[in-house]
């Protein structure tokens, strides 16, 4: 069953060059303690969303639309669309390796995966703007993270497999003390 979203996003993207979908805490609260996972801690997210604009995407837009041109087509994009979700009860722990200036970095997230409609359309929309198709991001809510307090970034379904160290229950996820 799919649930109404109680705000439409705005049109600004955030200083990460994001736009999210902000779900209502009364619709969906945030997990209240940490998990256990694989010996690894993963922090609880204080607050849920679904990113629409993952930041290289929104880089690109900015830099291929004027300001006020771009926040006119998000916000026609956005209107096009009913941004009603359902939760699929479907877990993925995610895990990414990084190396900078020679240090491995390691950054993981517990994700649910989220039936969004209005994704295919919106990013179809996108890509008119920047005139080629745009890979869909399965759309996805970070409940958990490990290494870092943002998520990890699933720009598409091929980054998603790529990512995915194994596919979790409830029944995985031991709360900490």
């Amino acid at each position: 069953m799919l649930r109404a979203m109680t705000r439409r996003p705005g049109t600004a993207l955030t200083a990460q060059h994001t736009l999210l979908l902000p779900i209502a805490k009364r619709a969906w609260p945030p997990p209240t303690g940490a998990v256990l996972v694989d010996g690894l801690r993963f922090a609880p997210k204080r607050e849920l969303h679904i990113t629409l604009i993952g930041s290289a995407l929104g880089r690109e837009l900015q830099a291929t639309c004027r300001a006020h041109a771009l926040s006119e087509a998000l916000g026609e994009a956005l209107d096009a669309q009913d941004w009603q979700y359902a939760r699929s009860g479907r877990l993925r722990q995610l895990c990414r390796q990084t190396t900078s200036a020679g240090a491995r970095r390691t950054t993981g997230s517990i994700i649910e995966l989220v039936e969004l409609p209005a994704m295919a359309p919106f990013h179809a929309a996108l890509g008119r703007l920047l005139g080629r198709t745009l890979a869909v991001p399965p759309p996805h809510v970070t409940l958990y993270t490990y290494g870092s307090a943002k998520g990890i970034g699933v720009a598409s379904a091929a980054d998603l497999r790529a990512l995915t160290v194994r596919e979790l229950t409830v029944a995985d996820l031991h709360a900490t003390a």
